[in-house]
């Protein structure tokens, strides 16, 4: 299998998930919504890199059968990665508390690596803002901490605006958007 470059062209990169195994048996659309997600291409190489070592790219096997928007499609892929960058979290503060400085290293690598292509994915992904702000309090960086903890409140803040009369009921249960904006208040309490 040849390696994935970010430096290649479009149409080289879909050539390269189309010939490489796991990847090859994901639906054309899914990866083209994927790569229309991604300007950075140190997000899209660090996403990869996650997906295929976290073996998450049989969870993007099924999407795209459902639904064919592109939006759609980019907010479950991130979706699955915010659910790896939660368990990270966990293995993160495992590895903090019995001063293990490898593991915790590599915890919080993959809590970067999950969360920060979840937010190039789908920008209001409020638990990718309050899991990287988490993160950064766990290892001191307070000010990133923060700064991630805002980023999550004003995007919180637009779904509200762009959406008043949605019945939020149906797409979020009873009070999870106060209960998101409760957590990430308390995360710069840190």
């Amino acid at each position: 299998m040849k390696p994935f470059h970010t430096n290649n062209t479009r149409e080289e990169r879909q050539e390269w998930f189309a010939q490489t195994p796991l990847w090859d048996r994901v639906p054309s659309a899914v990866i083209d919504s994927i790569l229309d997600g991604f300007t950075d291409n140190a997000m899209l190489d660090a996403f990869v890199l996650t997906s295929m070592e976290q073996n998450l790219v049989p969870s993007y096997e099924s999407l795209g059968r459902q639904s064919t928007v592109p939006a759609i499609i980019r907010a479950q892929v991130s979706h699955i990665l915010c659910l790896t960058g939660n368990r990270a979290i966990g293995l993160l503060a495992k590895a903090l508390e019995l001063n293990d400085a490898d593991g915790a290293e590599k915890a919080y690598q993959l809590v970067m690596n999950a969360f920060e292509p979840a937010i190039a994915l789908a920008k209001n992904q409020v638990v990718a803002y309050a899991g990287i702000s988490a993160a950064y309090g766990m290892v001191s960086r307070r000010s990133e901490s923060h700064e991630y903890a805002k980023r999550g409140l004003a995007e919180l803040a637009e779904m509200r605006r762009l959406a008043p009369k949605v019945d939020r009921n149906r797409v979020f249960p009873p009070d999870a958007l106060d209960q998101m904006e409760q957590h990430l208040r308390s995360l710069l309490a840190w």
